[in-house]
Protein backbone atom coordinates (compact mmCIF):
# COMPACT_ATOMS: atom_id res chain seq x y z
CA UNK A 1 0.00 0.00 0.00
CA UNK A 2 1.37 3.37 -0.94
CA UNK A 3 2.24 5.91 1.72
CA UNK A 4 -0.53 8.35 0.77
CA UNK A 5 -1.00 11.97 1.78
CA UNK A 6 -3.73 11.14 4.26
CA UNK A 7 -3.90 13.04 7.54
CA UNK A 8 -1.54 11.83 10.25
CA UNK A 9 -2.74 11.15 13.75
CA UNK A 10 0.38 9.87 15.51
CA UNK A 11 2.76 11.89 17.71
CA UNK A 12 5.43 11.18 15.11
CA UNK A 13 3.52 12.77 12.24
CA UNK A 14 6.14 15.41 11.48
CA UNK A 15 8.90 12.83 11.52
CA UNK A 16 6.97 10.49 9.26
CA UNK A 17 6.35 13.32 6.80
CA UNK A 18 10.09 13.65 6.31
CA UNK A 19 10.63 9.90 6.19
CA UNK A 20 8.13 9.31 3.41
CA UNK A 21 10.31 11.42 1.12
CA UNK A 22 12.95 8.72 1.35
CA UNK A 23 11.06 5.78 -0.13
CA UNK A 24 12.71 4.55 -3.34
CA UNK A 25 10.33 4.49 -6.29
CA UNK A 26 9.98 2.03 -9.11
CA UNK A 27 11.15 4.78 -11.46
CA UNK A 28 14.34 5.40 -9.49
CA UNK A 29 15.09 1.69 -9.43
CA UNK A 30 14.75 1.49 -13.21
CA UNK A 31 16.95 4.52 -13.67
CA UNK A 32 19.59 3.01 -11.41
CA UNK A 33 19.45 -0.30 -13.28
CA UNK A 34 19.76 1.45 -16.64
CA UNK A 35 22.77 3.35 -15.38
CA UNK A 36 24.59 0.13 -14.61
CA UNK A 37 24.64 -0.70 -18.32
CA UNK A 38 25.95 2.67 -19.47
CA UNK A 39 29.11 4.67 -18.93
CA UNK A 40 28.28 7.03 -16.10
CA UNK A 41 30.04 8.87 -13.33
CA UNK A 42 29.11 8.50 -9.63
CA UNK A 43 27.65 12.02 -9.72
CA UNK A 44 25.46 11.18 -12.72
CA UNK A 45 24.22 7.99 -11.07
CA UNK A 46 23.32 9.82 -7.88
CA UNK A 47 21.52 12.47 -9.91
CA UNK A 48 19.32 9.77 -11.44
CA UNK A 49 17.51 9.33 -8.13
CA UNK A 50 14.49 11.68 -8.00
CA UNK A 51 14.47 13.94 -4.93
CA UNK A 52 10.78 13.32 -4.19
CA UNK A 53 9.95 9.82 -5.46
CA UNK A 54 6.51 8.27 -5.14
CA UNK A 55 6.61 4.76 -3.64
CA UNK A 56 5.32 1.77 -5.60
CA UNK A 57 2.01 0.25 -4.53
CA UNK A 58 2.34 -3.45 -3.63
CA UNK A 59 -0.70 -5.69 -4.05
CA UNK A 60 -0.30 -6.98 -0.48
CA UNK A 61 0.92 -5.06 2.57
CA UNK A 62 3.79 -7.13 3.97
CA UNK A 63 3.48 -7.14 7.76
CA UNK A 64 4.90 -10.64 8.11
CA UNK A 65 8.70 -10.33 8.00
CA UNK A 66 9.68 -7.98 10.84
CA UNK A 67 11.34 -5.72 8.28
CA UNK A 68 11.80 -1.99 8.70
CA UNK A 69 9.56 -0.48 5.98
CA UNK A 70 11.40 2.85 6.02
CA UNK A 71 14.50 1.21 4.62
CA UNK A 72 18.03 2.60 4.59
CA UNK A 73 18.90 6.11 5.72
CA UNK A 74 19.59 8.82 3.10
CA UNK A 75 23.35 8.52 3.60
CA UNK A 76 23.14 4.73 3.36
CA UNK A 77 21.19 4.99 0.09
CA UNK A 78 23.86 7.19 -1.40
CA UNK A 79 26.54 4.79 -0.16
CA UNK A 80 24.73 1.87 -1.84
CA UNK A 81 24.69 3.70 -5.16
CA UNK A 82 28.35 4.68 -4.89
CA UNK A 83 29.26 1.08 -4.03
CA UNK A 84 28.39 0.08 -7.60
CA UNK A 85 31.76 1.49 -8.64
CA UNK A 86 33.52 -0.70 -6.06
CA UNK A 87 31.76 -3.90 -7.12
CA UNK A 88 34.81 -5.04 -9.08
CA UNK A 89 36.91 -5.00 -5.90
CA UNK A 90 37.04 -7.35 -2.94
CA UNK A 91 35.74 -5.88 0.30
CA UNK A 92 38.72 -6.60 2.58
CA UNK A 93 39.42 -2.97 3.44
CA UNK A 94 35.71 -2.15 3.70
CA UNK A 95 35.29 -5.01 6.19
CA UNK A 96 38.13 -3.68 8.33
CA UNK A 97 36.80 -0.12 8.16
CA UNK A 98 33.30 -1.15 9.21
CA UNK A 99 34.58 -3.33 12.04
CA UNK A 100 36.68 -0.48 13.39
CA UNK A 101 33.67 1.86 13.25
CA UNK A 102 31.33 -0.60 14.99
CA UNK A 103 33.83 -1.39 17.74
CA UNK A 104 34.45 2.32 18.36
CA UNK A 105 30.70 3.02 18.38
CA UNK A 106 30.11 0.35 21.04
CA UNK A 107 33.31 1.14 22.95
CA UNK A 108 34.83 -2.31 22.52
CA UNK A 109 37.92 -3.47 20.67
CA UNK A 110 37.96 -4.95 17.19
CA UNK A 111 39.31 -8.15 18.76
CA UNK A 112 35.89 -8.64 20.39
CA UNK A 113 34.06 -8.29 17.08
CA UNK A 114 32.93 -10.76 14.41
CA UNK A 115 31.30 -9.55 11.19
CA UNK A 116 28.85 -11.72 9.28
CA UNK A 117 26.52 -11.85 6.30
CA UNK A 118 23.53 -11.03 8.47
CA UNK A 119 23.23 -12.19 12.06
CA UNK A 120 21.80 -15.48 10.74
CA UNK A 121 25.26 -16.45 9.52
CA UNK A 122 26.64 -15.71 12.98
CA UNK A 123 23.99 -17.94 14.56
CA UNK A 124 25.02 -20.75 12.22
CA UNK A 125 28.70 -20.15 12.94
CA UNK A 126 27.89 -20.56 16.65
CA UNK A 127 26.12 -23.85 15.92
CA UNK A 128 29.14 -25.01 13.91
CA UNK A 129 31.33 -24.25 16.91
CA UNK A 130 28.97 -26.17 19.22
CA UNK A 131 29.13 -29.18 16.89
CA UNK A 132 32.92 -29.28 17.07
CA UNK A 133 32.93 -31.63 20.05
CA UNK A 134 31.42 -34.48 18.04
CA UNK A 135 28.09 -36.26 18.47
CA UNK A 136 26.09 -36.11 21.66
CA UNK A 137 26.22 -32.36 22.17
CA UNK A 138 23.14 -30.43 23.25
CA UNK A 139 21.76 -26.97 22.53
CA UNK A 140 19.12 -25.38 24.77
CA UNK A 141 16.59 -22.99 23.27
CA UNK A 142 13.18 -21.61 24.14
CA UNK A 143 10.05 -22.58 22.28
CA UNK A 144 8.87 -20.68 20.41
CA UNK A 145 11.82 -18.56 19.41
CA UNK A 146 13.70 -17.59 16.27
CA UNK A 147 14.36 -20.94 14.61
CA UNK A 148 17.56 -20.25 12.66
CA UNK A 149 20.00 -21.54 15.26
CA UNK A 150 17.95 -24.46 16.67
CA UNK A 151 17.04 -25.73 13.20
CA UNK A 152 20.62 -25.52 11.92
CA UNK A 153 21.95 -27.16 15.09
CA UNK A 154 19.62 -30.10 14.48
CA UNK A 155 20.95 -30.42 10.92
CA UNK A 156 24.47 -30.57 12.34
CA UNK A 157 23.53 -33.52 14.55
CA UNK A 158 23.20 -31.62 17.82
CA UNK A 159 20.28 -32.42 20.11
CA UNK A 160 18.12 -29.37 20.70
CA UNK A 161 16.48 -29.24 24.12
CA UNK A 162 13.47 -26.94 23.96
CA UNK A 163 12.15 -25.13 27.03
CA UNK A 164 8.65 -23.59 26.89
CA UNK A 165 8.24 -19.90 27.64
CA UNK A 166 6.89 -18.87 31.03
CA UNK A 167 3.40 -17.52 31.77
CA UNK A 168 4.52 -14.04 30.68
CA UNK A 169 5.65 -15.46 27.30
CA UNK A 170 9.29 -14.78 28.21
CA UNK A 171 12.32 -17.05 28.26
CA UNK A 172 12.03 -19.23 31.37
CA UNK A 173 15.61 -18.81 32.54
CA UNK A 174 15.28 -20.96 35.70
CA UNK A 175 13.92 -23.82 33.59
CA UNK A 176 16.67 -23.34 31.00
CA UNK A 177 19.25 -23.42 33.77
CA UNK A 178 17.73 -26.64 35.12
CA UNK A 179 18.03 -28.19 31.65
CA UNK A 180 21.81 -27.77 31.54
CA UNK A 181 23.79 -31.02 31.59
CA UNK A 182 27.42 -31.91 31.00
CA UNK A 183 26.45 -32.32 27.33
CA UNK A 184 25.16 -28.74 26.96
CA UNK A 185 27.41 -26.82 24.60
CA UNK A 186 25.29 -23.80 23.72
CA UNK A 187 22.27 -21.91 25.09
CA UNK A 188 20.34 -19.60 22.78
CA UNK A 189 18.41 -16.59 24.13
CA UNK A 190 16.67 -14.27 21.68
CA UNK A 191 16.16 -11.03 23.62
CA UNK A 192 13.74 -9.46 22.74
CA UNK A 193 12.27 -12.75 21.64
CA UNK A 194 10.86 -13.47 18.22
CA UNK A 195 7.89 -14.11 17.90
CA UNK A 196 6.61 -13.04 21.33
CA UNK A 197 8.36 -9.62 21.39
CA UNK A 198 9.03 -10.07 25.11
CA UNK A 199 12.28 -9.18 26.85
CA UNK A 200 14.21 -10.58 29.80
CA UNK A 201 15.57 -7.98 32.23
CA UNK A 202 19.26 -7.42 32.91
CA UNK A 203 19.09 -8.67 36.51
CA UNK A 204 17.62 -12.02 35.47
CA UNK A 205 20.16 -12.37 32.67
CA UNK A 206 23.06 -11.60 34.97
CA UNK A 207 21.89 -14.16 37.53
CA UNK A 208 21.61 -16.68 34.72
CA UNK A 209 25.08 -16.00 33.33
CA UNK A 210 26.60 -16.44 36.78
CA UNK A 211 24.93 -19.83 37.11
CA UNK A 212 25.92 -21.20 33.69
CA UNK A 213 29.06 -23.37 33.72
CA UNK A 214 32.04 -21.76 32.00
CA UNK A 215 32.22 -24.72 29.58
CA UNK A 216 28.76 -23.86 28.18
CA UNK A 217 28.48 -20.99 25.75
CA UNK A 218 25.52 -18.60 25.84
CA UNK A 219 24.37 -16.68 22.76
CA UNK A 220 22.14 -13.67 23.38
CA UNK A 221 20.53 -12.45 20.16
CA UNK A 222 19.89 -8.68 20.31
CA UNK A 223 18.46 -8.22 16.81
CA UNK A 224 15.54 -6.16 18.20
CA UNK A 225 17.49 -4.35 20.91
CA UNK A 226 16.83 -0.90 19.43
CA UNK A 227 13.08 -1.20 20.04
CA UNK A 228 13.32 -1.87 23.80
CA UNK A 229 11.50 0.64 26.01
CA UNK A 230 11.47 -1.43 29.22
CA UNK A 231 13.82 0.31 31.66
CA UNK A 232 14.73 -3.00 33.35
CA UNK A 233 16.18 -4.37 30.11
CA UNK A 234 19.12 -3.43 27.92
CA UNK A 235 22.13 -4.63 25.98
CA UNK A 236 24.73 -7.00 27.42
CA UNK A 237 27.48 -6.43 24.86
CA UNK A 238 29.83 -5.06 27.52
CA UNK A 239 29.55 -8.37 29.37
CA UNK A 240 31.80 -10.07 26.83
CA UNK A 241 34.69 -8.49 28.74
CA UNK A 242 33.61 -10.46 31.81
CA UNK A 243 32.13 -13.72 30.51
CA UNK A 244 34.42 -15.67 28.20
CA UNK A 245 31.53 -17.98 27.20
CA UNK A 246 29.17 -15.20 26.01
CA UNK A 247 28.30 -14.31 22.41
CA UNK A 248 26.06 -11.32 21.64
CA UNK A 249 24.69 -10.89 18.12
CA UNK A 250 23.39 -7.73 16.47
CA UNK A 251 22.15 -6.88 12.98
CA UNK A 252 21.76 -4.03 10.51
CA UNK A 253 18.56 -5.70 9.22
CA UNK A 254 16.10 -4.12 11.65
CA UNK A 255 16.45 -0.50 12.82
CA UNK A 256 18.93 0.24 10.01
CA UNK A 257 16.58 -1.13 7.33
CA UNK A 258 19.25 -3.20 5.53
CA UNK A 259 17.66 -6.66 5.72
CA UNK A 260 18.28 -7.39 2.04
CA UNK A 261 21.96 -6.47 2.22
CA UNK A 262 22.85 -9.01 4.95
CA UNK A 263 25.16 -7.35 7.46
CA UNK A 264 25.32 -8.63 11.02
CA UNK A 265 27.90 -8.63 13.77
CA UNK A 266 28.65 -10.27 17.10
CA UNK A 267 30.73 -9.63 20.17
CA UNK A 268 32.61 -12.19 22.25
CA UNK A 269 35.78 -12.51 24.30
CA UNK A 270 38.74 -12.27 21.86
CA UNK A 271 39.53 -15.98 22.17
CA UNK A 272 35.95 -16.98 21.45
CA UNK A 273 35.67 -14.32 18.73
CA UNK A 274 38.65 -15.85 16.93
CA UNK A 275 37.10 -19.31 17.17
CA UNK A 276 33.87 -18.02 15.66
CA UNK A 277 35.62 -16.15 12.88
CA UNK A 278 37.33 -19.40 11.88
CA UNK A 279 33.88 -20.85 11.11
CA UNK A 280 32.96 -18.11 8.63
CA UNK A 281 32.07 -19.39 5.16
CA UNK A 282 31.39 -16.14 3.28
CA UNK A 283 32.17 -12.45 3.36
CA UNK A 284 29.68 -9.54 3.44
CA UNK A 285 29.00 -7.76 0.16
CA UNK A 286 30.42 -4.34 -0.65
CA UNK A 287 27.02 -2.62 -0.94
CA UNK A 288 26.02 -3.85 2.51
CA UNK A 289 29.36 -2.89 4.03
CA UNK A 290 29.19 0.65 2.69
CA UNK A 291 25.53 1.06 3.62
CA UNK A 292 26.13 -0.17 7.17
CA UNK A 293 29.05 2.21 7.67
CA UNK A 294 26.97 5.15 6.43
CA UNK A 295 23.93 4.18 8.49
CA UNK A 296 26.01 3.92 11.64
CA UNK A 297 26.70 7.65 11.43
CA UNK A 298 23.15 8.73 10.49
CA UNK A 299 21.87 8.91 14.06
CA UNK A 300 19.15 11.46 13.24
CA UNK A 301 17.48 9.13 10.74
CA UNK A 302 17.76 6.13 13.06
CA UNK A 303 16.20 8.13 15.88
CA UNK A 304 13.38 9.35 13.63
CA UNK A 305 12.66 5.86 12.34
CA UNK A 306 12.56 4.45 15.86
CA UNK A 307 10.22 7.23 17.00
CA UNK A 308 7.74 6.55 14.21
CA UNK A 309 7.82 2.76 14.62
CA UNK A 310 7.35 2.93 18.38
CA UNK A 311 4.45 5.36 18.02
CA UNK A 312 2.72 3.07 15.55
CA UNK A 313 3.48 0.02 17.70
CA UNK A 314 1.64 1.77 20.53
CA UNK A 315 -1.33 2.48 18.24
CA UNK A 316 -1.59 -1.21 17.32
CA UNK A 317 -1.37 -2.29 20.95
CA UNK A 318 -4.03 0.25 21.93
CA UNK A 319 -6.33 -1.16 19.25
CA UNK A 320 -5.72 -4.72 20.46
CA UNK A 321 -6.54 -3.65 24.01
CA UNK A 322 -9.74 -1.91 22.92
CA UNK A 323 -10.80 -5.11 21.17
CA UNK A 324 -10.34 -7.01 24.44
CA UNK A 325 -7.64 -9.34 23.14
CA UNK A 326 -4.71 -10.83 25.03
CA UNK A 327 -1.26 -9.68 23.90
CA UNK A 328 2.32 -9.58 25.01
CA UNK A 329 4.11 -6.35 25.89
CA UNK A 330 6.05 -5.72 22.70
CA UNK A 331 9.69 -4.75 22.82
CA UNK A 332 10.27 -5.33 19.11
CA UNK A 333 9.06 -3.84 15.84
CA UNK A 334 6.14 -6.27 15.84
CA UNK A 335 3.21 -7.26 18.04
CA UNK A 336 2.00 -10.71 19.14
CA UNK A 337 -1.56 -11.34 20.23
CA UNK A 338 -4.35 -13.90 20.58
CA UNK A 339 -6.83 -13.65 17.68
CA UNK A 340 -9.27 -16.19 19.25
CA UNK A 341 -9.44 -18.30 16.10
CA UNK A 342 -7.07 -20.60 14.22
CA UNK A 343 -4.26 -18.54 12.75
CA UNK A 344 -4.91 -19.97 9.28
CA UNK A 345 -8.43 -18.55 9.32
CA UNK A 346 -7.29 -15.18 10.60
CA UNK A 347 -4.50 -15.01 8.01
CA UNK A 348 -6.96 -15.76 5.22
CA UNK A 349 -9.26 -12.96 6.42
CA UNK A 350 -6.35 -10.52 6.61
CA UNK A 351 -5.27 -11.42 3.09
CA UNK A 352 -8.78 -10.52 1.95
CA UNK A 353 -7.89 -7.05 3.24
CA UNK A 354 -4.54 -7.24 1.37
CA UNK A 355 -2.45 -7.72 4.52
CA UNK A 356 0.04 -10.56 5.10
CA UNK A 357 0.70 -11.51 8.75
CA UNK A 358 3.30 -13.74 10.37
CA UNK A 359 3.46 -17.53 10.26
CA UNK A 360 2.34 -20.10 12.83
CA UNK A 361 4.48 -20.74 15.92
CA UNK A 362 4.49 -23.88 18.05
CA UNK A 363 2.21 -23.68 21.08
CA UNK A 364 0.48 -20.53 19.86
CA UNK A 365 -2.11 -21.85 17.41
CA UNK A 366 -4.37 -18.80 17.75
CA UNK A 367 -1.74 -16.10 18.06
CA UNK A 368 -0.66 -13.72 15.30
CA UNK A 369 2.59 -11.83 14.84
CA UNK A 370 2.20 -8.57 12.94
CA UNK A 371 5.06 -6.27 11.96
CA UNK A 372 4.76 -2.52 12.42
CA UNK A 373 4.59 -1.07 8.91
CA UNK A 374 4.40 2.42 7.48
CA UNK A 375 1.90 4.66 9.24
CA UNK A 376 -0.45 4.43 6.25
CA UNK A 377 -0.18 0.63 6.40
CA UNK A 378 -0.90 0.66 10.13
CA UNK A 379 -3.96 2.82 9.42
CA UNK A 380 -5.20 0.16 7.01
CA UNK A 381 -4.41 -2.58 9.53
CA UNK A 382 -6.39 -0.89 12.28
CA UNK A 383 -9.39 -0.62 9.96
CA UNK A 384 -9.14 -4.24 8.81
CA UNK A 385 -8.46 -5.83 12.19
CA UNK A 386 -12.00 -5.69 13.65
CA UNK A 387 -13.41 -7.23 10.47
CA UNK A 388 -10.84 -10.07 10.48
CA UNK A 389 -11.63 -10.79 14.13
CA UNK A 390 -15.37 -11.05 13.56
CA UNK A 391 -17.01 -14.43 12.97
CA UNK A 392 -18.03 -13.41 9.46
CA UNK A 393 -14.59 -11.98 8.55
Amino acid sequence: MADSAESLTTPAAATLSSLRQLTVSRRSALLGAAALFSTVTPRALLAAVPPDPSPPTPSVILLNGNENPYGPSPTARQAIIRSVFESCRYGDQAIKTLMQAIAAYDQLTIEHLILGSGSSELLRMSAFLAAEGGSGGEVIAATPTYEELPDFATRLGLQVITVPLNAQHQHDLPAMQAAITDKTRLIYICNPNNPTATVVGLKALEDFMRAVPARTRVLIDEAYFDFITDSSAGSVISWVKTYQNLIVTRTFSKIHGLAGLRIGYAYAHPTLAAQLTAKQLAYPNIAGLRAALASLTDSAFIHSTRTVLLADRARIEDCIDRLGLTRTRSQGNFVFFDVRQPLAEFSKKMLAHHIAVGRHFTGYDQWARITVGLTSEVNHLLTALPHALSTSG
